[in-house]
């Protein structure tokens, strides 16, 4: 029987691709390609098996996102974080395959257009999601996860398990930072309510 992916999310380390071979990217350098596939494979299907239910299109479209980071690697400027650049590129080729089935679930697209205006929240980082991990078994966690709206899913992903800044997140998702900040705080509390956690007050 076919064995699944790893996809099990852990927080990432900064320097996991060595800083002075991003140069060996833009050129497309065998070994350094080979380094970066083993290196953010796990990561970038991990990411989409969190957005997508259906085991084989995850596999899909991580393959597709590899391609089109391939393609993409030339026109990389190896000045700029790469983590960033890799999830936007992974972040817009899922947008594009929810926009692709649109017109059979108008409410794929809609769950990127929340109302993140209307939300009031502190300017301080709302606190990591380790608290409520420890209080939880792995799985009723991840369920709890599982059962968020994508655009908060997504956004719960990148900065507790990513470990991506929200300035960095705002990049890759095309958002500014303020309304990163809101998605966040947003997802923390929709999974507090689903793990039956109290609500905490946050300080300003």
């Amino acid at each position: 029987m076919d064995s699944e992916p790893q996809n099990e999310a852990t927080p990432a380390n900064d320097d996991d691709f060595p800083v002075e071979r991003r140069a060996e990217l833009t050129a497309q350098d065998p070994a350094a390609l080979a380094l970066f596939f083993d290196l953010y494979f796990p990561r970038l299907y991990g990411y989409v098996r969190s957005l997508v239910k259906d085991r084989h299109l995850s596999e899909d479209l991580t393959q597709d996102i590899f391609v089109q980071l391939h393609r993409g690697f030339p026109s990389y400027d190896p000045e700029r974080a790469l983590r960033p650049w890799v999830f936007a590129v992974a972040i817009n080729r899922l947008r594009d395959h929810w926009r692709s089935r649109a017109h059979r679930d108008r409410s794929l697209t809609r769950t990127f257009d929340g109302e993140d205006e209307q939300i009031d929240v502190p300017d301080e980082d709302p606190g990591p999601i380790a608290p409520l991990i420890a209080e939880e078994d792995a799985q009723t966690v991840r369920d709890a996860v599982d059962s968020l709206p994508d655009n908060l899913r997504e956004t719960l992903y990148l900065r507790a398990f990513e470990g991506l800044s929200f300035a960095e997140i705002g990049a890759a998702v095309g958002r500014n930072e303020v309304a990163v900040r809101k998605r966040y705080s947003r997802a923390l509390a929709e999974l507090r309510v689903r793990l039956g956690a109290p609500a905490t007050e946050e300080a300003g």
